[in-house]
């Protein structure tokens, strides 16, 4: 009987080491992230990528149009190391009830500098129960979109056909684009 219950008392002894063992396991298991990502809140993140340096992945920013209140979504990815030598590439979305099958240009300005692109690459359209989405891309410098995020008050002009679109920041967009500058920019 002594056995028997000594017997016991070591499978029991085993299942709770093990139940707990496997516990830290599954826990230290859901909270690993690759250790080439680093991220900024919600605003960018990093991945290095050897040789090249580093590359910044600038998460959507919000933009809104003056009048018919559409929303842009702008995104910019580059790679860095040491010195600026490349472009960013620059994508946005728009919302709107008006389809944008060709954009002719777009620019991007603040108080100090304005650049401006007519290479825009159509990514995708796509129709929701309420509005359009149209999806582009396109590159700048990485020395101009560096230049850019050193001023907060930006504007952003589309130009299609006939119609003219300006997307300025919300209060919002605006705290984005400073820490942004003062957490990534500041490295370049």
């Amino acid at each position: 009987m002594k056995n028997i219950l000594i017997r016991y008392c070591n499978i029991l002894q085993f299942k709770f080491i093990s139940f707990i063992l496997i516990s830290l396991i599954f826990s230290g298991c859901l909270s690993i992230k690759p250790s080439t990502t680093k991220t900024g809140k919600n605003y960018f993140e990093t991945f290095y990528v050897g040789e090249e340096g580093t590359q910044y992945f600038i998460k959507p920013i919000l933009f809104k149009e003056e009048t018919s209140n559409e929303d842009l979504m702008l995104d910019i990815t580059f790679r860095y190391r040491n010195e600026i030598k490349d472009s960013a590439i620059v994508n946005f979305t728009i919302k709107s009830l008006i389809l944008y099958k060709t954009i002719d240009s777009l620019k991007l300005s603040n108080k100090d500098i304005k650049i401006e692109s007519d290479q825009l690459v159509l990514l995708f359209n796509e129709k929701s129960k309420t509005a359009f989405t149209s999806r582009y891309s396109t590159k700048f410098s990485l020395k101009e979109i560096k230049e850019i995020f050193n001023n907060d008050a930006w504007k952003m002009i589309i130009y299609n056909q006939n119609k003219i679109a300006t997307y300025k920041p919300p209060n919002k967009t605006i705290r984005t684009i400073n820490t942004i500058r003062d957490r990534v920019f500041v490295l370049l």
